[in-house]
């Protein structure tokens, strides 16, 4: 994300990225992950890059659907001039919504909800729904926004025309 206009640090961009997932998908606190988060961006701020991409790597390793990783490792590839690398990252952010969508469908979610009397059950599984869905429409698009950068434009609208239809569920 290096042409953007106004030139905005790696740790700020994250930050500021992390800030806002927290509004838009908000996750169940989880401290550990929270950890890592902290300590990769710190050692963003040292400049130790390499560091940072190592616990975030290490940290979708461990838990593959902690999906906002994906994002802000995609970033900081992208930031290193490792297009590929970050395209990769999202496009296994992508599969892991999928498989988040596969579980819900497989597991019969929709015709459970039908039946469960609760209102704050509902809105839980509604909410990590629409959680995966919120995903999977940023990774596209930061997918697509890559692709177009390096020239691949089937790909990237391969990308825009999936946003425009319903989840892969």
């Amino acid at each position: 994300m290096r042409n953007d206009g106004t030139p905005i640090d790696l740790e700020t961009r994250l930050r500021t990225m992390n800030r806002v997932l927290d509004r838009l998908v908000p996750e169940s606190p989880d401290p550990t992950l929270e950890e890592t988060v902290e300590t990769a961006l710190a050692a963003i701020g040292r400049r130790e890059l390499s560091n940072a991409m190592m616990l975030f790597e290490q940290g979708v390793q461990a838990n593959p659907f902690w999906l906002r990783v994906y994002l802000l490792l995609a970033t900081i590839y992208d930031h290193a001039q490792k297009t590929e690398l970050a395209i990769a990252t999202l496009q296994q952010g992508l599969v892991m919504c999928a498989s988040g969508f596969r579980l819900f469908s497989a597991q019969g979610w929709g015709e459970t909800l039908e039946r469960i009397n609760g209102p704050v059950a509902h809105r839980r599984i509604r909410n990590h729904l629409n959680r995966l869905r919120q995903y999977e429409r940023m990774f596209r698009y930061r997918l697509a926004m890559l692709q177009i950068r390096c020239g691949s434009f089937d790909e990237a609208i391969t990308q825009w025309s999936a946003m425009e239809e319903e989840p892969c569920t």
